[in-house]
C-alpha cells in the first residue's frame, strides 16, 4: 500500500507528465497567437483598389480606386464644395493621335505636402484639343469625386481659362448652353519655341457669368511648365 502510495506520488512528475503540460502551454500559446493576429488584420484591413496612373484616355475611369458598393452615386453639387486633388490635362493631337498629359497633383489637400507637377512638350505650329480629369480624392475612403463631371453638368455657374504664352491660342469648344465652359478646347501652338507656364484657373461664376474669366470666386489655380519644340 505504502509502496503503491509512493509510486503515484512520483507519478505526477514523471517525464510524461512534464511534456503533457508542456504541450498544453504550446497548444494555448498558439490559439492565443492565432485570435490576435486574427483580430489585428481585421483592424486594419486596406481594401484593394485598381489604381492605376492616368490613361491617355480622359473618358477612361478604369484607374480609379473602385468604391466598395459601386451603385453609390455621388451627388452633382451645386456650389464648389470639393478639394481638388487631382488635376490632369490632355493635350490630344488628333493627327496623330498621340496624347501627352500634364498633372497636378496635391493629395493631402491644403496639408503641409507639396503638389507633385508635371509639365509637358508640344510640337511647335501644331493643333491640340485640350481637355481634363479633375478629382478630388482627399477624403481617403475609396471614393473619388470627378469634379470635371460636376463642371459639366452645373456649366452656367463655372468657366475654366487658360493663359497663353509663347503666342499659345486657346478656344473654349463647349458651351452650357449659351457661353463657354472650358472643359473642351482648340489649342494652337506658335512657330516659335521655348519653355513657359500655363496658367489654368477654374472660377466659380453662379449668377455673375459673362463669358469672361473676371467675374466670381476662384476655385482652383496652377501653373503648369509647358515646352514646345
Amino acid at each position: 500500500m505504502h509502496l503503491w502510495h509512493s509510486i503515484c506520488q512520483q507519478g505526477f512528475h514523471t517525464p510524461i507528465h512534464k511534456n503533457m503540460k508542456k504541450t498544453s502551454f504550446r497548444f494555448l500559446f498558439a490559439i492565443t497567437l492565432i485570435t490576435f493576429l486574427v483580430s489585428c488584420s481585421k483592424d486594419h484591413e486596406i481594401e484593394p483598389s485598381s489604381f492605376k496612373s492616368p490613361t491617355n484616355n480622359p473618358e477612361d475611369t478604369s484607374y480609379h480606386v473602385i468604391p466598395k458598393d459601386t451603385s453609390t452615386k455621388i451627388p452633382v453639387a451645386t456650389t464648389a464644395q470639393d478639394t481638388i486633388s487631382n488635376f490632369f490635362v490632355y493635350f490630344t493631337n488628333p493627327v496623330t493621335s498621340n496624347v501627352e498629359v500634364a498633372a497636378y497633383e496635391d493629395l493631402d489637400g491644403a496639408g503641409p505636402k507639396p503638389a507633385i507637377i508635371g509639365g509637358v512638350t508640344l510640337k511647335a505650329n501644331t493643333y491640340y484639343v485640350v481637355t481634363f480629369r479633375i478629382e478630388d480624392a482627399t477624403n481617403h475612403t475609396g471614393n473619388r469625386v470627378y469634379i470635371h463631371d460636376k463642371i459639366k453638368n452645373n456649366g452656367t455657374d463655372y468657366k475654366i481659362c487658360i493663359s497663353t504664352p509663347m503666342g499659345i491660342s486657346v478656344n473654349p469648344t463647349d458651351s452650357d448652353g449659351s457661353m463657354a465652359i472650358g472643359l473642351v478646347n482648340d489649342l494652337y501652338t506658335s512657330p516659335g519655341i521655348g519653355s513657359d507656364k500655363i496658367n489654368f484657373s477654374i472660377k466659380y461664376q453662379k449668377g455673375v457669368k459673362d463669358g469672361q474669366c473676371a467675374p466670381g470666386t476662384l476655385y482652383f489655380n496652377c501653373n503648369i511648365p509647358v515646352t514646345v519644340n
